[in-house]
Protein backbone atom coordinates (compact mmCIF):
# COMPACT_ATOMS: atom_id res chain seq x y z
CA UNK A 1 0.00 0.00 0.00
CA UNK A 2 1.18 3.19 -0.84
CA UNK A 3 0.16 6.63 0.81
CA UNK A 4 0.19 9.95 -0.53
CA UNK A 5 0.20 13.59 0.27
CA UNK A 6 -3.44 15.24 0.06
CA UNK A 7 -2.96 18.97 -1.74
CA UNK A 8 -5.74 20.94 -2.97
CA UNK A 9 -8.07 18.15 -2.89
CA UNK A 10 -5.84 15.47 -4.96
CA UNK A 11 -3.45 12.76 -3.77
CA UNK A 12 0.08 13.56 -5.00
CA UNK A 13 2.62 11.18 -5.21
CA UNK A 14 6.02 11.58 -3.31
CA UNK A 15 9.44 12.24 -5.14
CA UNK A 16 10.13 9.73 -2.55
CA UNK A 17 9.02 7.16 -0.13
CA UNK A 18 9.58 5.91 3.58
CA UNK A 19 7.97 3.11 5.57
CA UNK A 20 5.67 2.86 8.59
CA UNK A 21 5.95 -0.37 10.45
CA UNK A 22 4.17 -2.35 12.78
CA UNK A 23 5.56 -1.90 16.47
CA UNK A 24 4.11 -5.41 17.18
CA UNK A 25 5.84 -7.29 14.08
CA UNK A 26 7.98 -5.53 12.33
CA UNK A 27 5.87 -5.79 9.25
CA UNK A 28 5.54 -2.70 6.88
CA UNK A 29 2.44 -1.59 6.92
CA UNK A 30 2.64 1.11 4.09
CA UNK A 31 5.02 3.23 1.68
CA UNK A 32 4.39 6.83 3.19
CA UNK A 33 5.72 9.63 0.88
CA UNK A 34 8.30 11.44 2.01
CA UNK A 35 7.38 15.62 1.84
CA UNK A 36 9.77 18.19 2.06
CA UNK A 37 9.75 22.09 1.10
CA UNK A 38 8.02 21.99 -2.34
CA UNK A 39 4.93 19.90 -1.08
CA UNK A 40 5.06 22.52 2.09
CA UNK A 41 4.62 25.12 -0.31
CA UNK A 42 2.08 23.85 -2.73
CA UNK A 43 -0.26 22.81 0.34
CA UNK A 44 0.07 26.16 1.71
CA UNK A 45 -0.81 27.73 -1.70
CA UNK A 46 -3.56 25.61 -1.57
CA UNK A 47 -4.71 26.35 2.03
CA UNK A 48 -4.29 30.05 1.23
CA UNK A 49 -6.41 30.09 -2.16
CA UNK A 50 -9.32 28.26 -0.22
CA UNK A 51 -9.52 30.27 2.75
CA UNK A 52 -11.15 33.24 1.23
CA UNK A 53 -14.25 31.09 0.39
CA UNK A 54 -14.32 29.33 3.32
CA UNK A 55 -13.60 31.70 5.80
CA UNK A 56 -16.57 33.34 4.10
CA UNK A 57 -19.41 30.04 4.29
CA UNK A 58 -21.54 30.48 6.87
CA UNK A 59 -20.73 28.97 9.76
CA UNK A 60 -24.00 26.65 10.20
CA UNK A 61 -22.57 24.98 6.48
CA UNK A 62 -19.37 24.45 7.91
CA UNK A 63 -20.90 22.87 10.81
CA UNK A 64 -23.10 20.19 9.02
CA UNK A 65 -20.04 19.40 7.27
CA UNK A 66 -18.00 18.51 10.26
CA UNK A 67 -21.37 16.90 11.82
CA UNK A 68 -21.66 14.95 8.73
CA UNK A 69 -17.41 14.08 9.01
CA UNK A 70 -18.42 13.40 12.77
CA UNK A 71 -21.13 11.15 11.95
CA UNK A 72 -18.58 8.99 9.03
CA UNK A 73 -15.91 8.64 11.51
CA UNK A 74 -18.25 7.24 14.41
CA UNK A 75 -19.57 4.42 11.52
CA UNK A 76 -16.32 3.36 11.06
CA UNK A 77 -14.85 2.95 14.03
CA UNK A 78 -13.73 -0.81 14.04
CA UNK A 79 -11.50 -0.09 11.31
CA UNK A 80 -9.91 3.07 12.22
CA UNK A 81 -9.10 1.63 15.57
CA UNK A 82 -7.83 -1.50 13.91
CA UNK A 83 -5.03 0.98 11.57
CA UNK A 84 -4.71 3.19 14.63
CA UNK A 85 -3.68 -0.19 16.55
CA UNK A 86 -1.29 -1.45 13.99
CA UNK A 87 0.30 1.22 13.32
CA UNK A 88 0.81 2.72 16.91
CA UNK A 89 0.74 -0.65 18.90
CA UNK A 90 -2.37 1.48 21.28
CA UNK A 91 -4.28 -1.53 22.63
CA UNK A 92 -7.31 -2.19 20.83
CA UNK A 93 -9.44 -1.66 23.89
CA UNK A 94 -8.15 2.16 24.13
CA UNK A 95 -8.31 2.78 20.25
CA UNK A 96 -11.93 1.32 19.93
CA UNK A 97 -13.63 2.28 22.98
CA UNK A 98 -12.19 5.52 23.80
CA UNK A 99 -9.59 7.27 21.48
CA UNK A 100 -11.32 6.79 18.12
CA UNK A 101 -15.08 7.88 19.75
CA UNK A 102 -13.52 10.91 21.29
CA UNK A 103 -12.27 11.73 17.59
CA UNK A 104 -16.15 11.59 16.18
CA UNK A 105 -16.55 14.17 19.03
CA UNK A 106 -14.33 16.93 18.67
CA UNK A 107 -15.86 17.04 15.06
CA UNK A 108 -19.91 17.24 16.57
CA UNK A 109 -18.38 19.54 19.39
CA UNK A 110 -16.35 21.96 17.54
CA UNK A 111 -19.81 21.90 14.51
CA UNK A 112 -21.79 23.09 17.84
CA UNK A 113 -19.34 26.05 18.99
CA UNK A 114 -18.82 27.69 15.46
CA UNK A 115 -22.04 29.00 15.22
CA UNK A 116 -22.23 30.40 18.53
CA UNK A 117 -18.75 31.98 18.57
CA UNK A 118 -20.13 35.34 20.36
CA UNK A 119 -18.14 38.47 20.99
CA UNK A 120 -18.57 40.97 23.60
CA UNK A 121 -19.86 44.21 23.95
CA UNK A 122 -18.36 47.53 26.50
CA UNK A 123 -21.17 50.46 26.01
CA UNK A 124 -19.90 53.70 27.15
CA UNK A 125 -21.82 56.85 26.91
CA UNK A 126 -20.10 58.08 23.86
CA UNK A 127 -19.44 54.61 22.24
CA UNK A 128 -20.52 51.05 21.62
CA UNK A 129 -17.66 48.75 21.80
CA UNK A 130 -17.97 45.07 20.35
CA UNK A 131 -15.93 42.40 19.44
CA UNK A 132 -15.59 40.18 16.43
CA UNK A 133 -13.89 37.25 15.62
CA UNK A 134 -11.70 36.11 12.69
CA UNK A 135 -10.41 33.05 11.47
CA UNK A 136 -6.98 33.40 11.33
CA UNK A 137 -5.85 32.27 7.45
CA UNK A 138 -3.85 28.69 7.45
CA UNK A 139 -2.76 26.49 10.19
CA UNK A 140 -0.01 24.24 10.45
CA UNK A 141 -1.14 21.55 13.00
CA UNK A 142 1.49 19.04 13.41
CA UNK A 143 0.42 16.19 15.67
CA UNK A 144 2.19 13.52 17.32
CA UNK A 145 2.78 9.76 16.94
CA UNK A 146 1.45 8.15 20.28
CA UNK A 147 -2.20 9.16 19.84
CA UNK A 148 -2.38 10.72 16.20
CA UNK A 149 -6.12 10.46 14.95
CA UNK A 150 -7.48 11.75 18.38
CA UNK A 151 -4.65 14.32 18.22
CA UNK A 152 -4.96 14.94 14.87
CA UNK A 153 -8.89 15.65 15.30
CA UNK A 154 -8.34 17.41 18.35
CA UNK A 155 -6.79 20.21 16.23
CA UNK A 156 -8.33 19.73 12.80
CA UNK A 157 -12.30 20.31 14.13
CA UNK A 158 -11.75 23.84 15.60
CA UNK A 159 -9.41 25.10 12.97
CA UNK A 160 -11.59 24.57 9.82
CA UNK A 161 -14.80 24.62 12.28
CA UNK A 162 -13.60 28.71 12.80
CA UNK A 163 -13.05 29.44 8.94
CA UNK A 164 -9.49 28.49 9.04
CA UNK A 165 -7.43 26.27 6.36
CA UNK A 166 -5.03 23.86 7.26
CA UNK A 167 -1.81 21.96 6.86
CA UNK A 168 -1.72 18.73 8.70
CA UNK A 169 1.69 17.23 9.18
CA UNK A 170 1.31 13.82 11.10
CA UNK A 171 4.51 12.02 12.63
CA UNK A 172 6.23 9.77 10.17
CA UNK A 173 5.98 7.18 12.74
CA UNK A 174 2.28 7.27 12.52
CA UNK A 175 0.91 8.12 9.25
CA UNK A 176 -2.02 6.12 8.21
CA UNK A 177 -4.98 7.47 10.11
CA UNK A 178 -4.63 10.75 9.23
CA UNK A 179 -3.93 9.05 5.34
CA UNK A 180 -7.27 7.95 6.23
CA UNK A 181 -9.24 10.77 7.76
CA UNK A 182 -7.78 13.01 4.48
CA UNK A 183 -10.21 11.08 2.18
CA UNK A 184 -13.41 11.05 4.98
CA UNK A 185 -13.28 15.27 4.61
CA UNK A 186 -12.93 15.03 1.23
CA UNK A 187 -16.33 12.59 1.17
CA UNK A 188 -17.86 14.48 4.27
CA UNK A 189 -17.87 17.97 2.04
CA UNK A 190 -14.75 19.54 3.11
CA UNK A 191 -13.72 21.44 -0.10
CA UNK A 192 -10.20 20.92 -1.63
CA UNK A 193 -7.42 22.75 -0.05
CA UNK A 194 -9.27 23.47 3.34
CA UNK A 195 -7.62 20.42 4.56
CA UNK A 196 -4.07 19.58 2.92
CA UNK A 197 -1.40 16.48 4.46
CA UNK A 198 2.38 16.39 3.96
CA UNK A 199 3.40 13.38 5.28
CA UNK A 200 7.69 13.63 6.13
CA UNK A 201 9.86 13.65 8.34
CA UNK A 202 10.08 17.10 11.15
CA UNK A 203 13.47 18.19 9.84
CA UNK A 204 12.23 17.84 5.67
CA UNK A 205 8.33 19.19 6.00
CA UNK A 206 7.56 20.14 9.36
CA UNK A 207 9.97 22.47 10.10
CA UNK A 208 9.49 24.21 6.12
CA UNK A 209 5.56 24.81 7.13
CA UNK A 210 6.08 25.96 10.67
CA UNK A 211 8.88 28.70 8.94
CA UNK A 212 6.26 29.39 5.81
CA UNK A 213 5.54 33.16 5.81
CA UNK A 214 1.93 32.48 5.12
CA UNK A 215 0.97 30.37 7.70
CA UNK A 216 -0.39 32.01 10.64
CA UNK A 217 -1.15 30.13 12.95
CA UNK A 218 0.54 26.66 14.83
CA UNK A 219 -0.81 23.80 16.93
CA UNK A 220 1.45 21.36 17.67
CA UNK A 221 1.74 19.11 20.12
CA UNK A 222 5.51 16.95 21.14
CA UNK A 223 8.68 17.18 22.52
CA UNK A 224 9.90 20.20 24.58
CA UNK A 225 12.61 20.34 22.57
CA UNK A 226 11.15 20.49 18.80
CA UNK A 227 8.98 23.74 20.46
CA UNK A 228 11.34 25.45 21.60
CA UNK A 229 12.78 24.89 17.87
CA UNK A 230 9.42 26.03 15.95
CA UNK A 231 9.06 29.00 18.60
CA UNK A 232 12.71 30.22 17.23
CA UNK A 233 12.65 29.13 13.52
CA UNK A 234 8.73 30.16 13.27
CA UNK A 235 8.61 33.76 13.49
CA UNK A 236 5.68 36.61 14.77
CA UNK A 237 2.56 33.71 14.20
CA UNK A 238 0.07 32.71 16.57
CA UNK A 239 1.20 29.60 18.85
CA UNK A 240 -0.30 26.52 20.64
CA UNK A 241 2.31 24.31 21.83
CA UNK A 242 1.52 21.34 23.68
CA UNK A 243 4.68 20.00 24.96
CA UNK A 244 6.59 17.38 27.41
CA UNK A 245 5.51 16.31 30.63
CA UNK A 246 6.46 14.54 34.33
CA UNK A 247 3.13 14.93 35.97
CA UNK A 248 2.98 14.54 39.58
CA UNK A 249 0.34 12.21 41.40
CA UNK A 250 -0.04 13.45 44.99
CA UNK A 251 -1.68 10.77 47.33
CA UNK A 252 -2.07 12.04 51.11
CA UNK A 253 -2.97 8.89 53.74
CA UNK A 254 -6.35 10.24 53.89
CA UNK A 255 -6.83 9.48 50.40
CA UNK A 256 -9.35 7.03 49.25
CA UNK A 257 -6.70 4.21 48.85
CA UNK A 258 -8.62 2.16 46.49
CA UNK A 259 -9.88 4.81 43.97
CA UNK A 260 -6.01 6.14 44.23
CA UNK A 261 -4.71 3.11 43.63
CA UNK A 262 -6.48 2.49 40.79
CA UNK A 263 -5.84 6.14 38.90
CA UNK A 264 -2.22 5.59 39.90
CA UNK A 265 -1.94 2.49 37.98
CA UNK A 266 -4.49 3.77 34.85
CA UNK A 267 -2.26 7.23 34.55
CA UNK A 268 1.27 6.01 34.52
CA UNK A 269 0.21 2.57 32.67
CA UNK A 270 -2.68 3.42 29.83
CA UNK A 271 -1.77 4.21 26.51
CA UNK A 272 1.68 1.53 27.03
CA UNK A 273 2.48 4.83 29.53
CA UNK A 274 3.49 6.86 25.91
CA UNK A 275 0.47 9.76 26.95
CA UNK A 276 1.81 13.25 27.88
CA UNK A 277 -0.08 13.53 31.16
CA UNK A 278 0.78 10.37 32.75
CA UNK A 279 1.20 10.14 36.31
CA UNK A 280 5.00 9.15 36.21
CA UNK A 281 6.05 10.61 39.94
CA UNK A 282 3.78 9.37 42.12
CA UNK A 283 4.64 11.04 45.18
CA UNK A 284 3.18 8.99 48.45
CA UNK A 285 2.91 10.77 51.92
CA UNK A 286 5.34 8.24 54.33
CA UNK A 287 2.57 7.24 56.74
CA UNK A 288 1.35 5.08 53.70
CA UNK A 289 4.21 4.75 51.59
CA UNK A 290 5.35 0.99 52.25
CA UNK A 291 1.41 -0.47 51.68
CA UNK A 292 1.03 2.00 48.50
CA UNK A 293 4.04 1.06 47.26
CA UNK A 294 3.81 -2.84 47.90
CA UNK A 295 0.38 -2.86 46.48
CA UNK A 296 1.17 -1.18 43.31
CA UNK A 297 4.22 -3.06 42.30
CA UNK A 298 1.68 -5.87 43.00
CA UNK A 299 -0.81 -4.32 40.74
CA UNK A 300 1.84 -3.92 38.27
CA UNK A 301 3.24 -7.73 38.13
CA UNK A 302 -0.77 -8.67 36.56
CA UNK A 303 -0.83 -6.25 33.66
CA UNK A 304 -0.82 -7.89 30.98
CA UNK A 305 1.72 -7.26 27.80
CA UNK A 306 1.00 -8.23 24.10
CA UNK A 307 -0.61 -8.43 21.23
CA UNK A 308 -2.22 -4.92 20.80
CA UNK A 309 -4.92 -6.33 18.71
CA UNK A 310 -5.87 -8.61 21.58
CA UNK A 311 -9.30 -6.95 23.54
CA UNK A 312 -7.05 -8.37 27.23
CA UNK A 313 -4.01 -6.60 26.52
CA UNK A 314 -3.19 -3.22 28.64
CA UNK A 315 0.05 -2.64 27.44
CA UNK A 316 0.96 -2.72 23.59
CA UNK A 317 4.58 -2.85 22.16
CA UNK A 318 6.62 0.57 22.14
CA UNK A 319 6.24 2.71 18.69
CA UNK A 320 9.71 1.85 17.78
CA UNK A 321 13.08 0.08 18.66
CA UNK A 322 14.79 3.18 18.87
CA UNK A 323 12.23 4.13 22.13
CA UNK A 324 12.26 0.77 23.06
CA UNK A 325 16.14 1.07 23.48
CA UNK A 326 15.26 4.55 25.52
CA UNK A 327 12.90 2.82 27.97
CA UNK A 328 15.83 -0.12 28.35
CA UNK A 329 18.67 2.83 28.87
CA UNK A 330 16.49 4.96 31.76
CA UNK A 331 15.68 1.98 33.56
CA UNK A 332 19.37 0.60 34.27
CA UNK A 333 19.83 4.49 35.00
CA UNK A 334 17.39 3.90 38.13
CA UNK A 335 19.26 1.17 39.56
CA UNK A 336 22.61 2.98 38.97
CA UNK A 337 21.18 6.13 40.78
CA UNK A 338 19.92 3.79 43.57
CA UNK A 339 16.14 3.55 43.30
CA UNK A 340 14.69 0.18 44.08
CA UNK A 341 13.66 -1.52 41.10
CA UNK A 342 10.39 -3.93 42.30
CA UNK A 343 9.12 -4.42 39.17
CA UNK A 344 11.63 -5.21 36.01
CA UNK A 345 10.10 -5.07 32.71
CA UNK A 346 13.04 -5.40 30.51
CA UNK A 347 12.29 -8.48 29.82
CA UNK A 348 7.91 -9.00 29.24
CA UNK A 349 6.71 -12.75 29.03
CA UNK A 350 8.20 -14.77 25.83
CA UNK A 351 5.71 -13.90 22.83
CA UNK A 352 5.13 -16.46 20.01
CA UNK A 353 5.27 -16.12 16.52
CA UNK A 354 5.71 -12.56 14.64
CA UNK A 355 4.80 -10.88 18.07
CA UNK A 356 8.72 -12.41 19.15
CA UNK A 357 10.16 -9.60 17.00
CA UNK A 358 7.90 -7.15 18.49
CA UNK A 359 9.07 -3.59 20.21
CA UNK A 360 7.64 -5.14 24.10
CA UNK A 361 8.83 -3.79 27.83
CA UNK A 362 6.74 -4.57 30.59
CA UNK A 363 5.78 -2.48 33.06
CA UNK A 364 8.42 -0.84 35.16
CA UNK A 365 7.88 -0.08 38.80
CA UNK A 366 10.76 1.84 41.21
CA UNK A 367 10.81 2.75 44.44
CA UNK A 368 12.51 4.89 47.33
CA UNK A 369 12.85 7.28 44.23
CA UNK A 370 14.50 10.70 44.89
CA UNK A 371 12.91 13.46 42.95
CA UNK A 372 16.00 14.94 41.80
CA UNK A 373 16.94 11.64 40.07
CA UNK A 374 17.07 11.29 35.89
CA UNK A 375 13.94 9.00 36.09
CA UNK A 376 12.22 11.63 37.80
CA UNK A 377 13.26 14.45 36.09
CA UNK A 378 13.54 13.54 32.30
CA UNK A 379 9.80 12.79 30.68
CA UNK A 380 10.73 9.25 29.53
CA UNK A 381 6.96 8.66 27.63
CA UNK A 382 7.02 5.29 28.93
CA UNK A 383 5.26 2.68 31.14
CA UNK A 384 7.67 3.43 33.97
CA UNK A 385 6.43 4.31 37.51
CA UNK A 386 9.02 6.55 40.58
CA UNK A 387 7.70 6.34 43.77
CA UNK A 388 8.75 9.63 45.57
CA UNK A 389 7.60 9.15 49.44
CA UNK A 390 6.67 13.18 50.91
CA UNK A 391 6.35 14.17 54.58
CA UNK A 392 3.68 16.64 54.92
CA UNK A 393 1.83 19.51 52.66
CA UNK A 394 4.46 21.94 52.11
CA UNK A 395 6.93 18.71 51.14
CA UNK A 396 4.67 16.88 48.77
CA UNK A 397 4.19 21.16 46.82
CA UNK A 398 7.69 21.75 46.89
CA UNK A 399 8.62 18.00 45.34
CA UNK A 400 5.45 18.31 42.59
CA UNK A 401 7.03 21.78 41.74
CA UNK A 402 10.40 20.75 41.53
CA UNK A 403 10.18 19.91 37.98
CA UNK A 404 10.90 21.64 34.69
CA UNK A 405 7.49 20.35 33.47
CA UNK A 406 4.45 21.67 34.14
CA UNK A 407 1.15 20.09 32.44
CA UNK A 408 -0.96 18.18 34.79
CA UNK A 409 -1.21 17.01 38.21
CA UNK A 410 -3.56 14.89 40.17
CA UNK A 411 -3.64 15.11 44.10
CA UNK A 412 -6.01 12.59 46.55
CA UNK A 413 -7.06 13.91 49.43
CA UNK A 414 -10.60 13.54 51.63
CA UNK A 415 -9.52 16.28 53.19
CA UNK A 416 -11.29 19.56 50.98
CA UNK A 417 -9.69 22.47 51.91
CA UNK A 418 -5.92 20.55 51.66
CA UNK A 419 -6.88 19.20 48.25
CA UNK A 420 -7.50 22.87 46.85
CA UNK A 421 -4.62 24.71 48.84
CA UNK A 422 -2.64 21.54 46.76
CA UNK A 423 -4.47 22.02 43.35
CA UNK A 424 -4.11 25.97 43.54
CA UNK A 425 0.23 25.44 44.56
CA UNK A 426 0.61 22.80 42.13
CA UNK A 427 2.50 24.46 38.87
CA UNK A 428 0.32 22.81 36.28
CA UNK A 429 -1.94 23.78 33.30
CA UNK A 430 -4.60 21.05 35.02
CA UNK A 431 -5.38 19.18 38.22
CA UNK A 432 -7.41 16.49 38.49
CA UNK A 433 -8.84 16.18 42.07
CA UNK A 434 -9.55 12.52 43.54
CA UNK A 435 -9.81 11.36 39.45
CA UNK A 436 -7.35 10.36 36.96
CA UNK A 437 -7.32 12.20 33.49
CA UNK A 438 -11.01 12.97 32.45
CA UNK A 439 -10.82 15.08 29.37
CA UNK A 440 -13.94 17.44 29.10
CA UNK A 441 -14.39 19.37 25.54
CA UNK A 442 -14.81 22.40 27.51
CA UNK A 443 -12.02 22.71 29.56
CA UNK A 444 -8.69 24.30 28.72
CA UNK A 445 -5.77 21.87 28.03
CA UNK A 446 -2.34 23.03 27.79
CA UNK A 447 0.93 23.44 30.48
CA UNK A 448 2.94 25.83 31.90
CA UNK A 449 6.74 25.98 32.24
CA UNK A 450 8.56 23.44 29.86
CA UNK A 451 5.30 21.98 28.94
CA UNK A 452 3.94 24.66 26.64
CA UNK A 453 2.33 28.06 26.26
CA UNK A 454 -1.79 28.43 24.86
CA UNK A 455 -4.75 26.23 25.60
CA UNK A 456 -6.75 24.40 23.62
CA UNK A 457 -10.44 23.22 24.01
CA UNK A 458 -13.89 25.38 24.30
CA UNK A 459 -13.96 28.50 23.74
CA UNK A 460 -9.54 27.93 24.78
CA UNK A 461 -9.34 27.23 21.23
CA UNK A 462 -10.07 31.01 20.31
CA UNK A 463 -6.62 31.68 21.46
CA UNK A 464 -4.96 30.06 18.39
CA UNK A 465 -7.54 29.58 16.10
CA UNK A 466 -9.36 33.25 16.01
CA UNK A 467 -8.34 36.59 15.85
CA UNK A 468 -10.53 39.37 18.39
CA UNK A 469 -11.35 42.54 16.55
CA UNK A 470 -12.79 45.49 18.50
CA UNK A 471 -15.40 47.43 16.51
CA UNK A 472 -15.63 51.22 18.29
CA UNK A 473 -18.67 52.96 16.93
CA UNK A 474 -19.60 56.65 18.29
CA UNK A 475 -22.96 57.54 19.29
CA UNK A 476 -22.54 60.97 17.83
CA UNK A 477 -22.51 62.90 20.76
CA UNK A 478 -18.94 62.48 22.56
CA UNK A 479 -16.40 65.45 22.27
CA UNK A 480 -13.45 65.77 19.48
CA UNK A 481 -10.75 68.07 20.07
CA UNK A 482 -10.43 70.73 17.43
CA UNK A 483 -6.51 70.93 16.93
CA UNK A 484 -5.71 73.49 14.42
CA UNK A 485 -9.45 74.36 13.26
CA UNK A 486 -9.62 78.39 12.83
CA UNK A 487 -10.93 80.57 15.49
Amino acid sequence: MRIDHLINGEHVPGRDYFETVNPATQEVLAEVARGGAAEVDAAVAAAKAAFPAWSKRPAAERAAILHKLGDAIARTVPAIAKTETEDTGQPIAQTGKQLVPRSADNFHYFAEMCVRTDGHTYPTPTHLNYTLYHPVGVCALIAPWNVPFMTATWKIAPALAFGNTAVLKMSELSPLTAARLGRMALDAGVPPGVLNIVHGYGAEAGEPLCRHPDVRAISFTGSTATGNRIVHAAGLKKFSMELGGKSPFIVFDDADPKRALDAAVFMIFSNNGERCTAGSRILVQKTIYAEFTAKFAERARRIGVGDPLDENTIIGPMISPSHLAKVRRYIELGVAEGATRLVDGTEPPPLAGALARGNFVGPTVFADVDNRMGIAQDEIFVPVACLIPFTDEADAIAKANDISYGLSSYVWSENIGRAHRVAAAVEAGMCFVNSQNVRDLRQPFGGTKASGTGREGGTWSYEVFLEPKNVCVSLGSHHIPHWGAPP
